[in-house]
């Protein structure tokens, strides 16, 4: 195939520098140059957000809302491990302090993502009486809005602090303020070799979110 390639290629050489010399080619050429140098530059831009908002965010509340990700089956993911442990680790610094597991149950899982962390942080030590599950959800929209139902419904303090994975701290603390909720973050972090996918994949769901919102 390479060679094929490379023989159209040596054929057609003539045609193909007789068009990059042409005027409409040039304009598309930089056309495509101040296209490609917008996006990079607003990738990057968004990527920085992204990691200056995960590194400098200080959670600060009574209520920790952890935010639910994949199940398979009935064993968690680890990103939900790891989400779980960032949840133990405050509700163990901080003795006062409640969560809200939220997530609910996908088509490929046996139990819901808030069951599965009730497990978790139960077996780990966590008083049940501590623990407030939120087990419907099924977007980062529905688990804050859901969560705030729960915070309502049982007077928790609205001092709230959103546990979820590193790359989605900036994306979750949009939403909630879009939905008037005043929230800090508290990251769990992900596997090194997940985090450049992760990171990456955050950028377009945050430039999705941002155009969602102009509408």
């Amino acid at each position: 195939m390479t060679g094929i390639l490379l023989l159209s290629f040596g054929i057609f050489f003539d045609n193909i520098k007789t068009l990059c010399e042409t005027k409409s080619y040039r304009i598309l050429f930089f056309a495509f140059g101040v296209l490609a140098i917008i996006f990079y530059t607003a990738f990057f831009i968004t990527l920085l957000k992204i990691i200056i908002c995960e590194k400098c965010t200080k959670p600060k509340g009574k209520t920790v809302t952890v935010l639910g990700c994949r199940v398979k089956g009935t064993v968690p993911t680890r990103a939900l491990m790891s989400r779980c442990k960032a949840a133990f680790d405050y509700l163990t610094e901080n003795k006062d302090s409640v969560a809200v597991l939220s997530g609910g149950q996908g088509a490929d899982e046996d139990i819901s993502e808030a069951e599965c962390m009730y497990h978790i942080l139960t077996e780990k030590g966590i008083d049940k009486t501590r623990l407030y599950i939120e087990n419907a959800s099924t977007s980062t929209e529905e688990n804050l809005k859901f969560s705030s139902d729960v915070i309502d419904k049982n007077n928790l303090s609205k001092e709230i602090v959103i546990c979820t994975s590193e790359y989605h701290i900036y994306r979750a603390l949009m939403i909630a303020k879009k939905a008037g909720i005043n929230a800090t973050g508290l990251p769990a972090h992900s596997m090194r070799i997940l985090r450049i996918p992760a990171f990456t994949r955050e950028v377009f769901g945050v430039w999705y979110l941002t155009l969602k919102n102009l509408t």
